[in-house]
């Protein structure tokens, strides 16, 4: 089944419903195929061009960025957090999460 992107905005049960029957769902942008809504577990999406190699060109241009700092080595290990910290309640007995969200301000 395909499905504009204004459907999907407009009845997103809908084609999860046809998911959940097993049905692929392509989801078009100005009748272009886009994205696929597959069920979990359904094995690999077709149509998807394998990785190319990094050329030398790319890896120096990589090289490059990561040694300026405009791109990081991506995480290979959990973050390992510290020790809880327990923050007492603001002088209105407000939490945090309150406080953040007077500053937000009306939403």
């Amino acid at each position: 089944m395909d499905i504009s992107i204004r459907e999907l905005k407009a009845n997103p049960a809908r084609a999860i419903a046809r998911v959940q029957l097993g049905e692929r769902v392509r989801i078009t942008s100005h009748r272009k195929v886009v994205a696929e809504l597959v069920a979990p577990g359904s094995g690999p999406v077709t149509g998807l061009e394998p990785p190319r190699p990094i050329s030398d060109e790319d890896a120096a241009a990589i090289a490059r960025l990561m040694a300026s700092g405009i791109v990081a080595e991506p995480a290979t290990q959990a973050l390992k957090l510290g020790p809880m910290i327990e923050l007492s309640l603001g002088p209105d007995g407000q939490t945090m999460s309150d406080l953040v969200i007077a500053l937000r301000g009306p939403g």
